[in-house]
């Protein structure tokens, strides 16, 4: 039995365990695609500006659901590089696909209408995604906003392997799951009824649904 209907409830479920860091008036970013819908009700609750940390996957080119690492709209690269050695994947072929994704990422966020802040320093930063498998997605969110100096980045996720949980844990402050599994086949789809894709035009609606500001921001 799936723990929530979809990323909204994930979304409203996490925002009630979150509510005690509200006082600290976090920058809230969700990890695109799959956080945003997550992220919007927990910005509708504490009443706060939706963001989206800039980064995208880099994927292997005949496995595209596979991540060797992520590349961010500076250029910087977080990369698995014991996977990227056991595929044999170049350094060539890597600088070839990081180049590529961060020019789509550049459209990403003006087809989105995000700009990007030049710093985090003094903020809490509350990163929020809808789910950990492996945790390098969400490692390479938060190396992505401590270089923009954040003061604290906390990490909120509706459902996590422990594995990935723990491995997270130790770059961030603090980290909550509401779900946190040990089972051998883990999939985060699974803990979901509906479990969709996000389109772009999805991910601008919901950009634009959230509390009123002057500015879209990403991390």
């Amino acid at each position: 039995m799936a723990w929530f209907k979809n990323r909204e409830d994930a979304g409203k479920q996490l925002a009630g365990r979150l509510s005690n860091i509200q006082s600290e008036a976090p920058v809230i970013l969700a990890v695109p695609r799959g956080g945003v819908p997550v992220a919007l009700p927990i910005a509708s609750a504490f009443n706060a500006p939706l963001g989206v940390v800039p980064m995208r996957k880099l994927s292997v080119p005949w496995l595209q659901d596979v991540a060797i690492g992520y590349v961010t709209n500076q250029g910087d690269l977080h990369l698995d590089q014991p996977l990227i050695g056991q595929l044999r994947i170049t350094p060539q072929e890597v600088h070839r696909m990081s180049k590529k994704e961060e020019l789509l990422l550049l459209e990403d966020l003006k087809h989105w209408k995000i700009i990007v802040p030049s710093t985090l320093s003094q903020k809490t930063a509350l990163i929020i995604d809808d789910g950990m498998h492996s945790g390098w997605t969400m490692f390479s969110a938060v190396e992505t906003v401590r270089k923009l100096g954040a003061k604290r980045i906390i990490v909120g996720i509706p459902v996590s392997h422990f594995r990935a949980k723990r491995f997270v844990g130790h770059h961030c402050d603090d980290i909550i799951s509401l779900v946190t599994e040990d089972v051998a086949l883990f999939e985060i789809a699974n803990y979901y009824e509906d479990f969709p894709e996000i389109s772009d035009d999805r991910i601008r609606s919901m950009l634009r649904a959230g509390p009123p500001h002057s500015d879209q921001t990403a991390a």
